[in-house]
């Protein structure tokens, strides 16, 4: 994987989803900012949600689950 190229299974959860857990791994070597903004250029504006025990202040927690939404998710329901 490419440091911009975000993988398929990623954009098939947000298109059938709006949603997608990602995991810690792609979200770390994208780094937070830099996920979002590939998400954005591919079409896929997100926002990111990082949910953990709160005992874990690291900036990536390793017990975390790390969730991508799309912003516009409200509207993709109402247009089906």
């Amino acid at each position: 994987m490419s440091a911009t190229k975000i993988p398929e299974w990623v954009l098939h959860c947000l298109d059938q989803y709006g949603n997608c857990a990602c995991g810690r791994a792609i979200t770390k070597k994208f780094g937070k900012d830099k996920l979002l903004e590939v998400l954005e250029a591919a079409g896929y504006p997100c926002e990111l949600e990082i949910l953990s025990d709160q005992k874990d202040k690291n900036q990536y927690p390793k017990d975390g689950t790390y969730i991508v939404t799309l912003k516009n998710r409200q509207t993709l329901f109402e247009s089906m």
